[in-house]
């Protein structure tokens, strides 16, 4: 299938990094991490000649993003925990760092008109993807939880770092966090003055310099047939970000259910299989990436083409392949 072929033309999208990029050599040493956070593969893999070095910016790395989870997880006591359970009961001090990340998911939110919303959790939690045998959430439930989804509802206040929810309300952060924390992680990397490497969690990538010398390679994968490869990204000091139906989900009577919801119906999505987004922010290209899932192709690329230095790959739910007009040609 010829779809595009990304070549240093994606650099562009990297104007602000492109000044740490160096000519690389096969004499650099690659050392890596692999691991569990985030209820995802965490792979964080850097390239230098100093390989103590390399070795304190990857332990530095793991725990940065293992912070971010700690600060944001819904999966556990955690101050995210804390302020949905003060749902109702006015602002709430939050951390600095998570009032921000709460108010930019409240900006997509606006920016996607609803399609990306942090407040999904209210119908997200009826929901459970593990069970076995498979169980539907009841209507009326979901009917129920839905009157408590609404980002616009949300009051954040950065200057006294509060956060106000109303009574019921829960917050998720799940479409936006892990790009978050492979930002945070990447940033460290940079910290260390490491001048390549790359950060993956799940379908979330960020690669900064090169490989022995070449780009990344980022293989974009068919979201039934995980063998056929749809793209190869060449890529470097950029992130490229994946969503789809296939990373959670189960079956039942003859319909596939997955774990990304659409927020206006509680009910798994029906925009696209899969969206791959690539930007240079990790947690906007995230949340972004869960946006095209909800929202139809024509729809989702539309709002792409408004937006600067961002391009799209998305494949509908009768395998038709969509991409951004930046890609088109390449």
């Amino acid at each position: 299938m010829k779809i595009l072929k990304l070549l240093a033309v994606v650099l562009t999208l990297a104007a602000p990094l492109l000044a740490l990029q160096e000519v690389q050599s096969d004499a650099l040493l690659l050392r890596q991490r692999k691991l569990g956070v985030m209820g995802t593969d965490l792979i964080i893999k850097v390239l230098g000649d100093d390989e103590a070095k390399l070795e304190v910016a990857l332990d530095a790395a793991v725990f940065e993003i293992r912070r971010v989870e700690d600060l944001m997880t819904d999966w556990r006591a955690s101050p995210l925990m804390t302020l949905n359970a003060a749902a109702g009961k006015g602002p709430v001090k939050v951390p600095e760092e998570l009032a921000i990340l709460i108010a930019r998911g409240l900006e997509l939110g606006e920016q996607t008109d609803g399609a990306f919303d942090i407040t999904y959790a209210g119908a997200g939690q009826l929901w459970d993807f593990k069970a076995d045998p498979p169980k539907m959430p009841e209507a009326k439930a979901l009917a129920l939880a839905l009157a408590r989804v609404d980002y616009r509802l949300v009051k954040v206040d950065l200057k006294a770092s509060t956060v106000d929810l109303p009574e019921g309300m829960c917050i998720g952060l799940g479409g936006i966090a892990k790009g978050y924390g492979v930002d945070r992680a990447m940033a460290v990397l940079l910290e260390h003055k490491v001048k390549h490497g790359m950060v993956g969690a799940g379908g979330d990538l960020k690669l900064l310099g090169r490989k022995h010398g070449e780009l990344w390679k980022v293989a974009i994968r068919h979201p039934r047939d995980r063998a056929q490869v749809l793209a190869m990204l060449p890529v470097s000091n950029t992130c490229v970000m994946t969503s789809g139906d296939y990373e959670r989900f189960f079956d039942y009577e003859g319909k596939r259910y997955h774990h990304i919801l659409d927020p206006r119906t509680g009910y798994p999505a029906t925009g696209g299989m899969s969206a791959t987004v690539i930007a240079q922010d990790a947690a906007y290209a995230d949340a972004l990436a869960t946006a095209l899932c909800v929202l139809a192709p024509e729809e989702g690329l539309a709002l792409v083409e408004k937006l600067p230095r961002v391009e799209a790959l998305v494949v509908g739910l009768d395998g038709k392949v969509h991409y951004s007009t930046g890609l088109k040609d390449k």
